[in-house]
C-alpha cells in the first residue's frame, strides 16, 4: 500500500487507488519543487547582473569535453565561425608552401614600456594592458597601426606539446601571443575584433632550454645574443603567477619592455587567419616570428603548478585546414640568413639537394610582387634538433 504521507516505490501489490494517490501526490511535489527552483534562480539573477550578462553561455568553454574546440560552434550561435569559418587559426605551416615576398618590410613597434594586469582566466594566463601606456606596432603585412591589448600564453602538460601553431607538424612546448586592434579605424578591441583588419598577432613559439646558463636564445633582447637567463620580462611573469592561483584572480604588473620580452622580429611568416578561441572571428593578420623564446624547466613547473584546476593546461586549440590561404615570409635564402626556425641551434632552411643539378642551379620565378621557386627545391627545416627534450 502507498503511505500517503511520504513518496514510496511503485510495485505489483498496488492497486488502481494507490496508483492515482501515488501520482497524484508525486506530481504535486514535482511543481512545488519546480516552482521553488525558477523562483531561486531568477531572485540569483536579478540580484548579480553579471550572471545575467552571461547567461547566454557566452564564458562557457573549455579545450575539452563536450565544451572543446569541437563543440565551440554549436554551443553558441554567435561562435559558427569556429565551425563553419574558412580562414580559421592555429595552424601548420608547412615550409614546402610558404612563398617568399620580398616587399614584406620589417615589423615596428613603438612605445615599449607598459602596464598591465596579470589575469587567471581560468583556461589562460593573459595580460590585459592598461590604456595609460600604449604600444603601437606597425610594418609588416599590416596596412594600419596597431595597439597592443593582450597577451596569452598557451602550454601544455608536457614539453612536447602546448603551443597552437606547428611547424612542419611539430608541436612547441608553449606559445606567447601578442594581440593588438586597429587603432586607426575602430576605437577599442570590442569593436575590431569582428571588423576587417580589425587586429593582428605576433606570435613567439616557446621552446624548453636545454642549459638555461647556455642556451642561446636566438635573438632575445632583439639582438640575437644573450641566455634565456637574460629574458627578466618573461621571468617576472612567471614569477607573479603565485599571487593569481585561483580563476579571476588578478596581479598588477608594471614596466613589461616588449622588446625585451619578444626574441628578433626582423624575419617572419604571416597569413591571414581567425582568434584561436570562440567565436573565432577571422579578422586575423598572424605574425609568427622566426625565431623561438626559451624557458627553463624550473619555469615550465611553475607555470604547471602555481595555477589550481586543470584548465589552464593543453589551452591550445587544433590545428585548422589552410584551404586556399598562402603563407609569406621575408625570411631570405642565402649563406648569412641561414639561421632559422627554431632550434638549440635555430632550425636551418635548407635548400633540398636531392640531385646535383638542383643543388648547383636555383632558378626563381617572378609573379609580380611575389617570388617562386621556380623548381621542385622547396625550403625545408631541419627537425633534428628536436630530440628527447620533448
Amino acid at each position: 500500500m502507498v503511505n500517503q504521507n511520504r513518496l514510496i516505490c511503485w510495485n505489483d501489490n498496488n492497486d488502481d487507488n494507490d496508483w492515482k494517490r501515488y501520482h497524484h501526490h508525486h506530481h504535486f511535489h514535482c511543481i512545488n519543487w519546480f516552482r521553488l527552483f525558477l523562483f531561486l534562480s531568477l531572485i540569483t539573477l536579478f540580484n548579480n547582473p553579471l550572471m545575467m550578462v552571461n547567461a547566454d553561455w557566452d564564458s562557457w568553454w573549455t579545450y575539452e569535453g563536450i565544451s572543446g574546440p569541437d563543440f565551440w560552434g554549436r554551443l553558441n550561435p554567435k561562435w559558427s565561425h569556429c565551425s563553419k569559418g574558412r580562414r580559421q587559426s592555429p595552424i601548420n605551416i608547412d615550409t614546402e608552401r610558404i612563398i617568399y615576398d620580398p616587399y614584406l618590410p620589417e615589423i615596428n613597434i613603438k612605445g615599449d614600456q607598459l602596464d598591465g594586469e596579470l589575469i587567471n582566466t581560468g583556461r589562460s594566463i593573459s595580460m590585459t594592458i592598461n590604456g595609460d601606456k600604449s604600444v603601437l606596432i606597425s610594418g609588416g603585412p599590416l596596412s594600419y597601426q596597431y595597439t597592443l591589448s593582450n597577451i596569452t600564453l598557451h602550454f601544455g602538460r608536457e614539453n612536447n606539446r602546448g603551443s597552437e601553431h606547428t611547424i612542419n607538424g611539430q608541436q612547441f612546448a608553449g606559445e606567447l601571443q601578442l594581440y593588438a586592434y586597429n587603432g586607426q579605424l575602430y576605437s577599442n578591441w570590442s569593436d575590431a575584433k569582428r571588423a576587417p583588419n580589425g587586429l593582428a598577432a605576433i606570435s613567439a613559439l616557446v621552446r624548453l632550454a636545454k642549459n638555461s646558463a647556455t642556451t642561446s636564445i636566438g635573438g632575445n633582447n632583439n639582438n640575437g645574443k644573450g641566455t634565456m637567463n637574460n629574458n627578466s620580462q618573461l621571468k617576472h611573469i612567471i614569477n607573479s603567477l603565485k599571487n593569481i592561483t585561483n580563476r579571476g584572480d588578478v596581479q598588477e604588473i608594471r614596466s613589461i619592455m616588449v622588446r625585451d620580452l619578444l626574441p628578433s622580429i626582423r624575419h617572419y611568416v604571416t597569413y591571414d587567419g581567425s582568434l584561436t578561441q570562440p567565436a573565432c572571428f577571422e579578422t586575423v593578420q598572424w605574425i609568427i616570428l622566426n625565431r623561438p623564446i626559451y624557458m627553463n624547466a624550473q619555469q615550465f613547473h611553475l607555470l604547471r603548478t602555481s595555477l589550481k584546476g586543470d584548465g589552464h593546461q593543453d589551452n591550445f586549440r587544433p590545428i585548422q585546414e589552410l584551404n586556399l590561404r598562402t603563407i609569406r615570409s621575408n625570411i631570405v635564402n642565402d649563406q648569412q640568413e641561414q639561421m632559422m626556425m627554431m632550434g638549440a641551434n635555430h632550425f636551418k632552411y635548407n635548400i633540398d639537394q636531392s640531385s646535383s643539378e638542383e643543388s648547383s642551379s636555383q632558378s626563381y620565378g617572378y609573379s609580380k610582387d611575389l617570388c617562386y621557386v621556380n623548381r621542385p627545391v622547396a625550403y625545408k627545416m631541419n627537425l633534428h634538433d628536436i630530440d628527447s627534450e620533448l
